[in-house]
């Protein structure tokens, strides 16, 4: 199946973009590739979604709260585990299913991604783990960006199946992400020198499992995690205020005519963010490993970080990448104007999606051994 947009797009947003300045750290901000209006929705999505936000615009604030009862979870897992994606790779792509075993002697399913003729580029590893608010999401719905990524940087590629709350409570899914990172970089006899050369990264929830997977791995002293790249990571579910995120900050341009429609849709998933420890089956997200917001930054490898205009999660991300910043951590930024959140979910469909997989390929490249 062919790509929803142009070429030409992919393009432009690349031409367009901006390098501005975000509380002292270096930002790159992609404008839109074909409109100019301030605040808006890029054209596609909002083509996509005018019909839910017109709706979502009159629905009551009442309505909107996160239901985490049996029969919530089971609907929200089937919005999140459709595949929004288009199969629209046409390198070939090897897909390989295996398990790792966990700690408990659980199978951890794992897929590992390889193109053709990778054997000889002496990168390391990219290691994805899928966002779903720790309760859903799967392999499957990040699959054809994965592929993308493995299309464009050649490198080999494993995406893990890890075990999801609240039938599972934490850790068991953290644990089970970092086992596979474990696995990874004890595992030179397939991997050879690629299995030290670790490029962890996640998505919402998974921003914060690869996050936990870089910090245990420098607690441990394995240093197997060269860099990490966090896609609008839940990072602050505990909502700790500082000078970089507090309620006076939470501002979004926002174009009028999509206002109401947009500031309900913040609010609904903000809701969410905040409503997770019942659903963890803990009653403290307040932990270095649940809240990295909190702890000292100044050991995480180079970390590449990217979130959307309208995403409910915008503030704390950008947040945390100017405190990495200035801890000295090399950090690179990319927010896409006219966008929410889970855009890596929408290979194919939007011209975006493509060229964050293009920023993130650039940034695991520029950091792996030669």
């Amino acid at each position: 199946m062919a790509k929803q947009y142009e070429e030409s797009l992919v393009r432009a947003l690349k031409d367009r973009q901006t390098l501005e300045d975000y509380h002292g750290a270096p930002l790159l901000v992609k404008n839109l590739p074909d409109c100019d209006e301030k605040g808006a929705m890029d054209p596609r999505l909002y083509r996509d979604q005018k019909k839910a936000l017109r709706m979502m615009a009159w629905m009551p604030s009442f309505l909107m709260k996160m239901d985490t009862s049996e029969k919530g979870i089971a609907n929200l897992r089937q919005m999140f585990n459709g595949v929004k994606s288009v199969p629209c790779v046409d390198a070939p792509i090897s897909i390989d299913k295996r398990t790792v075993k966990a700690e408990d002697g659980y199978d951890i399913p794992i897929r590992i991604y390889k193109k053709p003729g990778a054997e000889a580029v002496p990168e390391g590893i990219f290691y994805y783990i899928h966002g779903g608010g720790f309760f859903g999401g799967s392999p499957d719905v990040v699959e054809e960006s994965v592929k993308m990524f493995v299309a464009k940087a050649g490198m080999w590629t494993v995406s893990v199946d890890y075990r999801l709350a609240p039938e599972n409570p934490y850790p068991a899914g953290h644990e089970d992400c970092y086992r596979v990172a474990r696995w990874i970089g004890d595992n030179a006899d397939e991997f050879g020198e690629k299995a030290h050369n670790i490029f962890v990264a996640g998505d919402s929830a998974g921003g914060n499992l690869a996050q936990y997977c870089t910090t245990r791995d420098w607690e441990d002293g394995r240093r197997y995690i060269k860099g990490q790249l966090l896609l609008y990571p839940t990072v602050n579910m505990a909502m700790v205020e500082d000078e970089y995120y507090n309620e006076g900050m939470k501002k979004f341009d926002m174009a009028p005519r999509q206002k109401r429609g947009l500031s309900k849709m913040l609010g609904m998933f903000a809701g969410m963010s905040s409503g997770l420890e019942p659903i963890l089956g803990t009653r403290d997200v307040r932990t270095d490993y649940l809240n990295p917001y909190t702890r000292d930054p100044s050991r995480n490898p180079p970390t590449f970080l990217t979130v959307g205009e309208h995403d409910f999660l915008k503030v704390e991300t950008l947040g945390y990448g100017v405190k990495l910043h200035k801890a000295g951590v090399e950090t690179k930024m990319v927010l896409y104007k006219g966008f929410g959140h889970a855009y890596f979910d929408n290979t194919g469909v939007y011209p975006q999606t493509e060229d964050c997989i293009d920023e993130m390929a650039s940034f695991v490249l520029a950091h792996c051994k030669g």
